[in-house]
């Protein structure tokens, strides 16, 4: 398929945030954060050194607020469902509910229905039919409960492979209804019995010749999210009766019974500053993200990746219309005001990072580079077929954090070659080497991505500023092409090929492109809000991202857009049907 310059070195041009110095605080244990001592400590407190008293205090993030007085709250409104957060998952949940006739609000901080990316993961759907792609197979799924050592909530996934194609057909329908087009986003090639094969699985969206619905929209499969979620807000309010409340910031929850009854309300403040109370007569659903803007929750529940977050995001206020953007979202507040009503953390531990360094060398989609990686001494240090989120674990452990990749010419005569993940075409073929080889050449006389380019293998070695001893790692690999046997890594032999064919080629990444951080509250399979004793808070749920125990360790991508598929299509879909026929 064909692939202009300016499209193939989108990779090249990834945004990604830089680390900042790490801290020598100790992550919190979340099977600790509900019966913890009433101290409080937060990240930057005054304590010299921790000891495993002080890691079991209270978190500042844990410690509710006064509640709001009665006298403050303006305006009382009640509905059957109250719904915080207009995303996709808290969208899905709204219509859901409404179709099943309950009268359903949104409340959110936004201004507008909010979306970042735009892969949706089914097992099969009717679009899959249409364009001939077969139902992903279970063993997918398996792989990536596999992958993730099992430290996920499996009901939740095997409740995602039971009725993500009912799910998935709804929204075609309301798309296909709306006027748009429907693509499917291309997983990444390998041989069937790969670890690390990635399927066809995810549904996106097209124009179809309509308007954007928002200025500034990227037209790439991967990230035509936002014609989705303005056309729930539309069936929303225009078709079922529903409504939305914008500006509204949710603070805290109204539970019953002196924090042991029903959770029956949320209460917002408003732009003009005074407050609202959303009364759910059935359900209070939250769909509020992530907390990757807050610091102290970062340390405490994801201290791998807390420094890829940037400083500024961290110290300011969220931007609550926020699209897709490297570097930090929201400061956890759904999850916050469950803890101050009794709910519990999700059992995992860490949480589950989306991100990962993408690179570097030439890269197919979601793989790594599948030629030669060094670290900083010039000593190659993997097996290179891999998906690029888990080589970029092993990645985190180099000295420095520093990969380095030395190509030739010819690379692209071997390996499917694309852009980054938005990218809808991959390049083969004569044409493709000589669009890739001159992608290359543009993006190293620019400085893009951290490019050289030489004549000579020492040349490229010497631009990257690495030792001289990495000729030597390149001539040995080398050797091990000619031979067709990679005795060092044991990579399979289709991707062992000698680099020789000059101009040649380098990249060096050192910065780590966070997108989210996946997890929160204690949840049960029907999305139900639980407290340390897996007891559902009755009347709170919560859907999305915020969804507990679903990932662990790092979000590999396998599943081509999992968490919009499973924790917002899939289980909103469902837990608005749940609500209606439970509450």
């Amino acid at each position: 398929m064909k692939m202009n310059r300016r499209s193939f070195l989108k990779g090249a041009a990834l945004t990604a945030v830089g680390a900042v110095g790490a801290t020598g605080l100790a992550a919190c244990a979340p099977a600790n954060v509900t019966d913890a001592k009433d101290e409080s400590l937060s990240a930057t407190g005054a304590e010299q050194y921790n000891t495993a008293e002080t890691a079991q205090r209270k978190w500042s993030f844990e410690i509710a607020p006064d509640p709001i007085p009665e006298d403050q709250i303006a305006e009382i409104v009640e509905a059957d469902v109250v719904v915080v957060g207009c995303g996709t998952s808290g969208l899905m949940t709204a219509n859901s509910a409404a179709e099943e006739g309950l009268e359903t609000i949104i409340v959110s901080a936004s201004t507008k229905p909010t979306s970042r990316g735009g892969s949706n993961n089914a097992v099969y759907c009717k679009a899959f039919e249409a364009q001939g792609y077969p139902r992903v197979p279970i063993e997918q799924y398996q792989k990536e409960i596999f992958c993730q050592t099992h430290k996920v909530d499996q009901r939740k996934w095997y409740l995602h492979y039971n009725n993500s194609e009912e799910a998935m057909n709804w929204a075609c329908d309301l798309m296909e209804k709306a006027g748009y087009g429907i693509d499917i986003e291309i997983g990444t090639p390998d041989k069937e019995d790969s670890l690390y094969l990635q399927r066809t699985a995810a549904v996106g969206w097209n124009l179809n010749g309509q308007t954007p619905p928002e200025d500034g929209l990227e037209v790439v499969v991967g990230k035509m999210q936002p014609l989705f979620v303005y056309e729930l807000a539309r069936h929303l309010t225009e078709d079922l009766g529903g409504s939305i409340f914008y500006k509204n910031i949710a603070e805290q929850l109204i539970r019953e019974d002196d924090n042991t009854g029903r959770v029956v309300a949320v209460v917002c403040q408003r732009e003009d500053g005074s407050y609202a109370k959303y009364v759910g007569r059935k359900a209070i659903v939250l769909a509020t993200g992530d907390f990757s803007g807050d610091r102290d929750m970062m340390r405490c529940f994801c201290p791998e990746t807390a420094d890829y977050v940037m400083d500024d995001v961290y110290d300011s206020e969220p931007d609550w219309d926020q699209g897709f953007k490297y570097g930090g979202i929201y400061k956890g507040q759904g999850q916050k005001m469950g803890l101050w009503v009794g709910a519990a953390w999700q059992k995992s531990f860490p949480n589950c990072t989306m991100g990962a360094y993408w690179g570097p060398g030439p890269r197919n989609l979601y793989t790594n580079h599948l030629g030669l990686l060094m670290d900083r001494d010039g000593q190659r240090f993997m097996n290179e077929n891999c998906i690029g989120p888990l080589a970029s674990q092993h990645i985190m452990m180099l000295p420095e954090k520093k990969a380095y990749a030395i190509w030739d010419a010819g690379y692209a005569k071997y390996e499917a070659v694309s852009g980054d993940w938005t990218n809808d075409s991959m390049m083969t073929g004569d044409e493709a080497v000589a669009a890739a080889v001159a992608s290359w050449k543009d993006a190293a006389a620019a400085g893009t991505g951290n490019y050289v380019q030489g004549d000579s293998i020492e040349e490229v070695v010497e631009k990257l500023g690495l030792p001289a001893e990495a000729v030597e790692t390149v001539k040995r690999y080398n050797e091990l092409a000619h031979t067709g046997e990679d005795a060092d890594f044991h990579k399979e032999a289709e991707h062992l090929h000698p680099i020789e064919e000059g101009p040649f080629f380098g990249e060096v990444t050192d910065a780590f492109g966070f997108l989210t951080v996946l997890g929160g509250l204690n949840t049960n399979v029907h999305m139900q809000v639980c407290d340390a004793d897996d007891h559902a808070i009755p009347g709170l749920y919560n859907v999305g991202t915020m969804v507990g125990d679903m990932f662990a360790g790092t979000y590999t991508f396998m599943i081509e857009g999992a968490n919009y598929g499973m924790n917002c299509v899939t289980f909103g879909y469902l837990t608005g049907k749940y609500i209606a026929e439970n509450e």
